[in-house]
């Protein structure tokens, strides 16, 4: 999706809420998209890098238990800057889930829901441009939050650092094959530029992981060419 289809999107969205009492923090995010120029350099924009753990990977049975983020001003990654915190799903969390991200029930029990957790994620990212890795499946718990509390779906850009890998880093594929795809895993990115990571498969240590990932294709692109907001929304955007 281009910068223009998603203001487009957004037009209709905000016609369609009207003049609905809505929160501060939600009516602000129906004009987030007002403030970006893609002709400007892309370190003039700041990026807030997310990752959740789940229950799961079923999107329409499972639920958040954690969430992670971490901002990036001017480029850099700014680590005191940073959004995290345990999630109550509200249903069992699978001994297979457990295994993965070491999650476990007693630790969610007094944590709050996702309602109030993503109330605050929407205040700590507030116009910034969000950034995820398989941005789509973070994008429907996201916004499974926000149609239920506000109607409307996320609307400030997003971009995907999977598709921003298979755009910048693997090699032209006329025919769709992507017989080179796995290496836009988190764990083969990690391994090509270096990153050795504690905290994987923890919400906050993806998201970190996914941020230096960010930066670093996005100084590849910049050492080839200028990198303009316009040029980062071409490889990598989703919403």
């Amino acid at each position: 999706m281009s910068l223009l289809k998603a203001r487009l999107k957004n037009r209709l969205t905000r016609a369609r809420v009207g003049s609905r009492e809505l929160p501060a923090r939600a009516r602000k995010n129906l004009h987030v998209l007002k403030k970006y120029k893609p002709e400007l350099p892309y370190t003039d924009f700041n990026y807030v890098v997310v990752d959740l753990e789940t229950t799961g990977l079923d999107t329409q049975k499972d639920r958040v238990v954690s969430v992670g983020a971490v901002r990036l001003v001017k480029g850099r990654v700014r680590l005191a800057d940073r959004f995290n915190e345990l999630v109550n799903p509200g249903r069992d969390i699978p001994v297979e889930s457990i295994k993965i991200h070491g999650i476990k029930p007693d630790q969610v029990a007094r944590a709050r829901p996702a309602s109030l957790v993503f109330e605050d994620f929407l205040d700590f990212l507030g116009a910034d441009i969000l950034v995820a890795h398989y941005a789509a499946f973070d994008l429907h718990f996201i916004n499974l939050t926000m149609k239920r509390l506000y109607g409307f779906a996320l609307q400030n850009p997003v971009l995907d650092t999977a598709r921003m890998c298979e755009q910048v880093i693997l090699p032209h594929d006329p025919y769709g094959i992507n017989r080179n795809r796995r290496q836009c895993t988190l764990d083969a990115l990690c391994n090509r530029f270096n990153l050795n990571l504690a905290d994987r498969h923890t919400a906050f240590g993806d998201c970190l992981a996914t941020a230096l990932i960010f930066q670093r294709m996005a100084i590849f692109m910049d050492s080839k060419k200028p990198v303009s907001l316009r040029r980062l929304i071409k490889v990598g955007l989703v919403q």
